[in-house]
């Protein structure tokens, strides 16, 4: 292993004020056979400088928000769990289900994985006016609710290397001599593929007072049954166009120019970047510019590694292909650089990854015997005619609630790209046989939003986790209600609709958690008279055999409500009738 003194590192403020001597030195750090294949950026000096085009690093602040998320339970942090190998949605990946890059290797980390995070209404119009290819790996994102700050600080870390990516694919061009200095930054948009991820790496170190239910204790003796080599990550290259890394102490290793091997150094709290060349900017430059072989190697020492890394891509449909600059009589056009998206180059090489690790399991040579199944999710709306204190309930005429009373509850089916509030808005009351259009009516986009989020253990058949996201659309004006929700409407065959006071709720005839919750919700959005920057959270445990309630908690916690856009409910509808095949 080779010393890393020789690593070139330049300015990230002096790169975004145009300093020609910084530009070259970048581009020395690209080209020259005698450099390492990588360079460090320095970012420590943004906050003091005056230019807008780049935002500070509070990297302190974005490590302890992730160390608060990683010290969860793990059937908590498992509530966050996303399919990371169908529709990169971000989320939680637990330790030991990360990608295999190299076949018959484990890597021994957890992360949260950030996507760029658009609306739903902005992720329609982008599959609207680009295709439903062009919507992969976007937002909007579920944030762990028991951890407040974390959308504010990893938005923050995630908008500041927005403002760095473009800064740099602006430099890049220029140190290179590319005529189009903006040839890449017009790529990089509101589609471009770029996750970011905290990543826990534990120590391999037996510790005796771990968590009884996933002690390094039994992991090592899963481990050490397997017939895998465990590494922190194996050795790949990445697929975007470039990569940021920082890391609170060293484990990084990165492969040179010259074939050897060395340690990137840490800078614990420190705005010093790891800048990682990545596959499309090795496609676009014909080889000029090498993308960097690199691996993590476990934590051994007793001590966590964490790291935060932002992989920089194009938009999804941004064509790589050589420039044609880089093809010339001494540098023919390789023939393994033929023209790809950037979508489908991530999208294949994840799937190699993916396939990796699905083989090794089903040959049970893993150290698990299965990945972490998400929790199925269910998205609830209640409906308040505010006017006249009523609310809007359904009978159910079969199916496990028959012959009771709920809001109108459907399955958010994660193959269809639907957020809970899409959901409750439109699938809930379609499935009930009424208009699911009706939210579109709402005088104020803020009278349709969350009020609470439960988890239910012991209700799912398979013994699994469900998650329920309670959302309350509040109708002011009765006259509207009367016609949006007609007594004579058609009801579905399976439920009845039927307006009660909010005092002569038939709490008897319900499912009995909900006569803990309703009240405080309701109760809630009276005294506020609508949202407030809080949800109610807790858990309803039920036995397995007779269904019973048998445990519950409940309290309040701070939380940022997402913005309802009336114009995009005829956008969720429009997918799923393109989805299913059906008339709405």
């Amino acid at each position: 292993m080779h010393a890393s003194d020789s690593v070139p590192r330049v300015s990230l403020i002096k790169l975004a004020d145009g300093d020609d001597v910084e530009i070259a030195r970048l581009g020395e750090a690209l080209t020259s056979s005698e450099r390492v294949g990588y360079f460090e950026l320095d970012a420590r000096d943004v906050g003091e400088a005056s230019t807008s085009r780049v935002a500070p690093f509070d990297v302190a602040r974005t490590y302890d928000i992730a160390r608060t998320f990683f010290s969860l339970p793990e059937d908590v942090k498992a509530l966050y769990v996303h399919s990371q190998y169908a529709n990169e949605s971000g989320g939680f990946v637990p330790l030991l289900e990360e990608y295999s890059y190299q076949k018959k290797t484990a890597a021994l980390v957890e992360s949260f994985d950030v996507v760029r995070e658009l609306s739903s209404c902005e992720i329609e119009q982008v599959r609207d006016e680009r295709g439903d290819d062009a919507a992969r790996g976007l937002g909007p994102m579920d944030w762990p609710v028991e951890v407040p700050a974390m959308q504010s600080a990893f938005c923050s870390f995630y908008s500041a290397c927005d403002g760095a990516a473009r800064t740099l694919y602006r430099c890049f061009a220029k140190a290179l001599h590319v005529d189009d200095e903006d040839v890449w930054v017009k790529k990089f948009g509101n589609t471009s593929h770029c996750s970011m991820r905290a990543m826990r790496y534990p120590s391999m170190k037996v510790d005796d007072e771990a968590n009884e239910e996933d002690s390094t204790t039994r992991r090592s003796e899963r481990i050490a049954a397997s017939k895998v080599e465990i590494v922190g990550i194996s050795e790949h290259t990445d697929f975007e166009f470039f990569t940021l890394l920082h890391q609170t102490c060293e484990g990084l290793e990165l492969q040179g120019r010259d074939g050897a091997w060395r340690s990137a150094p840490a800078y614990e709290n420190e705005a010093i970047f790891t800048c990682i060349l990545s596959d499309a900017f090795e496609i676009f430059t014909n080889g000029v510019v090498r993308a960097t072989p690199h691996r993590v190697r476990p934590s051994r020492d007793g001590r966590d590694r964490l790291s935060l890394v932002r992989f920089n891509g194009l938009n999804d449909d941004a064509v790589i292909a050589p420039l044609p600059q880089f093809v010339t009589p001494h540098r023919p056009l390789n023939a393994a650089y033929e023209p790809r998206t950037q979508g489908d180059h991530v999208g294949q090489n994840v799937t190699r990854a993916s396939d990796n690790l699905a083989d090794m399991i089903d040959k049970q040579v893993y150290p698990k015997s299965e990945l972490t199944r998400p929790p199925k999710r269910f998205a609830q709306l209640l409906v308040l005619d505010v006017a006249n204190g009523r609310i809007l309930l359904g009978k159910h005429t079969r199916g496990e609630f028959a012959g009771r009373y709920t809001g109108f509850i459907a399955e958010v089916d994660s193959e269809k790209d639907l957020v809970p509030l899409d959901v409750a808005r439109s699938v809930a009351l379609e499935e009930a046989g009424l208009n699911p259009l009706a939210c579109d009516a709402l005088n104020d986009p803020k009278d349709l939003f969350e009020a609470a989020r439960f988890v239910f253990r012991g209700w799912m058949p398979d013994g699994g986790l469900a998650v329920e996201h309670e959302f309350v659309c509040a109708f002011r004006d009765g006259t509207s209600v009367a016609k949006l929700f007609p007594t004579h409407a058609r009801a579905s065959a399976d439920i009845i609709p039927t307006w009660f006071q909010q005092q002569e709720i038939p709490y008897a005839d319900m499912p009995e958690d909900d006569a803990i919750w309703y009240p405080i919700v309701l109760g809630r959005f009276s005294k506020h008279d609508g949202v407030d920057e809080s949800l109610v959270i807790g858990h309803f445990d039920f036995s397995g055999d007779e269904g019973e309630l048998t445990d519950h908690a409940v309290h309040e916690v701070e939380f940022r409500h997402s913005s309802f856009n009336r114009s995009s409910t005829a956008r969720v509808l429009a997918r799923l009738e393109r989805l299913e095949g059906r008339s709405v």
